[in-house]
């Protein structure tokens, strides 16, 4: 899209305000040696108001971001306690004896993400930032192949420096890489879907700091993925399913196993008694070292899950948001690129660079490639095990009709209509972000 007349100008456009943009916006407000315009573009209402509560996260980053006192405002909660590991059968559970090194949460605090960002939003006001809310951008301004700004619904934002911090699979993102295929990571990028809900509980002030994750029953063997479950505070419990979308069987139905889930009796000795009170969905980028994109675009920078940061095996990804995020600010600041040595975390990445892709022949041997990977750092299995695309991966349907969504069965165990009414869904117009590859078989 061309600019048009009526537009915004900023020194530096940032669109996202998660953990990424916000944090790119608070080191360019503190370092730069001069004013600068920085304008953060949020789609929803507030601040925060996308972000799904409930994780673990490493802190070290936001330490190096914020100051002490900083720090202290954005209020974590309360430290992991008790961590454990669950292999989980229709009926039954078993706890594994140890949780691997690099899944250990014990010591590191629980975080509301959507507080989080919240809290980041308004420090960065305060730094100066423009958090603009309730602000979509549509597309994409091109200067030739250079990324000069964002349309919005309303207006056009033009700035020398663009940054993509929309999250997995945003619309911005997936027109960079279509204009500039160049930039896009060696294998292609997969994902998963978490489901996630806030359980409010009778109190229990002695599970708070309590987390477990569970792997097995509700996916079969040939599905990658697992739940988990974190005690936030006296009265809630964060749980979820996550499961990758790679999966063949046609008739599989996300939420309807993330309810099997939560019948089970290890979660509903945590859950007994309580409600949910929120519900949401969304992406993760699953890929890894080598589906990593080219951080570097003209004129734009790709941050976060944006750029597929996540550490699927450690099960964590805001650390990785914030440190690109500042790295981000700091190639922005120099007049340079952004490197992947700019980020530290990813050596996480580097040393598990086939991890995600192993599973790809089952369970148990993803679960030995990861060790393997582990234990000799990266270098086995050698080489580069390629991803699937995982549109090409469902099965054809066959004659049976895949399984009805069931109706409410209480206060914990609600159908697909109840759950989305949790999720305070507002729409309005918008770009279309489906792709329909063919129309015609879509009538």
């Amino acid at each position: 899209m061309q600019s048009n007349p009526s537009h915004l100008k900023a020194d530096v456009l940032i669109v996202g305000a998660g953990p990424a943009g916000l944090a790119c916006a608070i080191r360019l407000a503190r370092e730069a040696k001069e004013a600068r315009r920085i304008v953060v573009l949020e789609k929803s209402a507030h601040a925060g108001g996308h972000l799904l509560s409930g994780a673990v996260m490493r802190t070290d980053a936001l330490r190096r971001l914020l100051t002490p006192s900083e720090f202290d405002f954005l209020r974590l909660g309360p430290i992991v306690r008790h961590d454990s590991f669950h292999a989980l059968t229709p009926r039954s559970s078993f706890r594994l004896p140890f949780v691997p090194p690099k899944m250990r949460m014990k010591g590191l605090p629980l975080v509301s993400v959507s507080a989080l960002g919240h809290a980041l939003a308004q420090i960065a006001g305060d730094l100066g930032v423009d958090v603009l809310t309730g602000q979509t951008a549509d597309a994409l301004v091109w200067e030739g192949d250079r990324v000069a700004g964002v349309a919005t619904h309303d207006e056009t934002v033009l700035a020398p420096a663009t940054v993509l911090a929309e999250g997995p699979a945003g619309l911005l993102t997936r027109e960079l890489f279509a204009r500039h295929p160049e930039l896009r990571g060696k294998n292609l990028q997969t994902h998963g879907l978490g489901l996630k809900e806030v359980v409010e509980i009778p109190p229990n002030p002695a599970a708070v700091g309590t987390v477990l994750h569970t792997f097995g029953y509700p996916l079969g063997a040939d599905i990658y993925g697992g739940g988990f479950l974190y005690h936030v505070d006296a009265a809630h419990v964060a749980l979820g399913l996550a499961l990758a979308l790679d999966y063949r069987e046609p008739g599989v139905h996300p939420h309807e196993l993330f309810r099997r889930w939560k019948r089970h009796p290890l979660v509903q000795r945590h859950v007994a008694g309580g409600r949910a009170v929120e519900y949401g969905a969304r992406l993760v980028p699953e890929g890894g070292w080598h589906s990593l994109p080219n951080f570097n675009a003209p004129g734009a920078f790709v941050v976060g899950d944006a750029a597929g940061l996540v550490d699927v095996m450690e099960l964590k990804g805001l650390h990785l948001a914030i440190e690109s995020g500042m790295a981000a600010a700091d190639a922005i600041l120099r007049g340079g690129p952004l490197r992947p040595e700019d980020v530290p975390s990813l050596a996480g990445l580097r040393r598990t660079p086939n991890y995600r892709a192993a599973f790809r022949a089952g369970l148990p041997v993803g679960m030995a490639a990861a060790g393997l990977a582990w234990l000799t750092r990266g270098w086995l299995p050698a080489g580069r095990l390629p991803q699937r695309d995982e549109r090409t991966c469902l099965d054809p349907i066959g004659p049976a009709a895949p399984t009805a969504a069931a109706a409410d069965q209480g206060p914990l165990d609600f159908g697909l209509d109840s759950d989305l009414y949790l999720a305070h869904l507002r729409t309005r117009v918008a770009s279309e972000h489906i792709e329909i590859r063919d129309p015609e078989k879509c009538r």
